[in-house]
């Protein structure tokens, strides 16, 4: 069974071959934002992928079009569209808590 490691989190899943790297964080109880609804329609659940890119499923168009768009095509992928089949470290966004935190959304 494929492990999944989200960052800055250090939680580590283990998941069945085939499920999306959002469905894995909620297995490890991360939140991704998902402003969509995860049908790949935004980049709210965007997580860089630090190793294990080819343990991952084929960029889709739709996917491929909103990573594009947004200039992070190379370096990102949607949690939502993105299905797991090997091993993967993946760093996911902080997003702004309040207008006093320095974390943004990257």
């Amino acid at each position: 069974m494929p492990k999944v490691q989200i960052l800055p989190d250090d939680v580590n899943v283990q998941i069945k071959a085939g499920t999306s790297l959002l469905a894995a964080a909620a297995v490890g109880d991360v939140e991704l934002m998902h402003s969509c609804g995860g049908i790949g329609a935004c980049t709210s659940c965007r997580v860089r992928i630090l190793s294990g890119r080819e343990q991952l499923s084929p960029i889709g168009r739709a996917e491929r079009e909103q990573l594009k768009e947004s200039g992070i095509l190379e370096t990102h992928r949607l949690a939502c569209q993105t299905m797991v089949y090997g091993d993967v470290v993946l760093e996911r966004p902080l997003w702004r808590t309040s207008l006093d935190s320095p974390v943004t959304g990257d």
